[in-house]
């Protein structure tokens, strides 16, 4: 049976048993057994990350770990809100935060990851521009 931890365009997570290109996380959602409750997030922190970096392996919903999600690809992460990690995908995300920069007429004043965290979270709750995630 597969896991509910596949991401859509809209930001619903879904059980899909395909993997996906990309892994995220948005904190811990699933119980002991890998079953995701009623959250959809725990902190600000959404991000995007290669499968394979540095040799790092996790077991997948591990108890009281974070919930790894799945992602086809790059634009259905991007589009489900989540951002470039900064250490796995580094050059990708100097490239997120410039085109931010440059779309919200912030180019002088580029914030620190944490700082950006909370302007996308921000928006990500704001009903002016939420979709529903289902």
């Amino acid at each position: 049976m597969a896991l509910q931890n596949r991401v859509t365009p809209t930001g619903a997570i879904v059980a899909d048993p395909a993997r996906g290109c990309f892994m995220g996380n948005r904190g811990i959602l699933h119980d002991d057994r890998k079953r995701l409750g009623r959250a959809r997030w725990r902190h600000k922190h959404w991000i995007v990350c290669v499968l394979a970096f540095r040799g790092r392996w996790r077991r997948v919903m591990e108890p009281r770990r974070y919930t790894e999600l799945f992602f086809l690809d790059e634009a259905v992460a991007l589009a489900a809100g989540h951002r470039p990690c900064a250490e796995c995908r580094r050059g990708r995300y100097q490239d997120f935060l410039a085109g931010w920069a440059n779309g919200t007429g912030h180019a002088g004043a580029i914030p620190k990851a944490a700082e950006l965290d909370g302007i996308l979270h921000a928006a990500r709750m704001d009903p002016r521009h939420r979709r529903q995630a289902t």
